[in-house]
């Protein structure tokens, strides 16, 4: 593996590719690059940029790749990788703060999220604002509360940016459904009675507004319907641009401006 700038222990590496760091840093370059695209940016350099549920990758490859970024503050539920941030990132460009928000999957002893939870961060005070695998782990109640939260942080013609699971199939075949589909078909491999069953089934099915896909592992994949992940940013102080297809480098993904 080519030798990073800034390396990072393995246990605060939670991405698809946590045991392949150098690949972790090149997906959060397409991460910035698709950020950027959307926006109309050449980069980030002029952007303050509020990164919730940050993890340590966006901030692995600004460092690693010395990309340009006028501000960034990372919040993440997990302490750990907080204080290692916080200890080892000395940038005055960069921030990091710890969010205690309770969330099945990854911090069962944190505080419910609601509209009043504040973050350590001046109000109205960033361009960007973006969440990567958090409303993929989040049931419908956070997902609302946390629009609503984030909401006094953008800047009047800021952007919300999110991931999330949408239960449909796409035409590029990079979504969850897509490679659950194909695994199921080659599962089936052979037996045409299985592939025919399957077919009706699927002609039957109704998409539920919300689907916690993996109950044995809460909210692993927090799966919603394409009607409800529109409908519940309604009323939230954000209005929609835009709901995308998956892409090799991210699942569905939302674009919100505020209201």
């Amino acid at each position: 593996m080519a030798e990073l700038a800034f390396r990072v222990p393995g246990r605060f590496r939670r991405g698809k590719y946590q045991k392949d760091e150098l690949r972790e840093v090149e997906s959060a370059v397409e991460i910035i690059k698709l950020i950027c695209r959307n926006f109309g940016l050449n980069d980030l350099g002029a952007s303050s940029v509020l990164d919730v549920g940050c993890g340590c990758k966006l901030v692995q490859a600004i460092l690693d790749r010395q990309l340009p970024i006028g501000r960034y503050v990372g919040v993440d539920v997990y302490r750990d990788l907080i204080d290692f941030l916080q200890s080892n990132v000395s940038d005055p460009r960069f921030k990091f703060h710890v969010l205690n928000a309770h969330n099945e999957m990854y911090n069962l002893e944190g505080e419910p999220l609601s509209a009043a939870t504040r973050l350590p961060v001046e109000e109205h005070s960033f361009d960007i604002i973006c969440l990567f695998s958090v409303f993929t782990h989040l049931a419908p109640h956070d997902y609302v509360a946390m629009l609503q939260l984030l909401r006094r942080y953008i800047k009047p013609d800021g952007r919300i940016l999110f991931s999330l699971f949408v239960n449909e199939t796409t035409d590029g075949g990079y979504g969850f459904i897509d490679a659950y589909g194909k695994s199921l078909l080659q599962h089936m491999k052979g037996s045409d009675e299985l592939k025919a069953t399957y077919a009706e089934k699927l002609k039957n099915y109704v998409v539920p507004d919300f689907k916690d896909y993996f109950p044995a592992e809460p909210l692993k994949v927090a799966m919603y319907s394409r009607e409800h992940a529109l409908r519940l940013v309604q009323g939230t102080g954000w209005e929609i641009e835009s709901l995308n297809d998956p892409e090799k480098a991210i699942q569905h993904y939302m674009i919100c401006k505020p209201v």
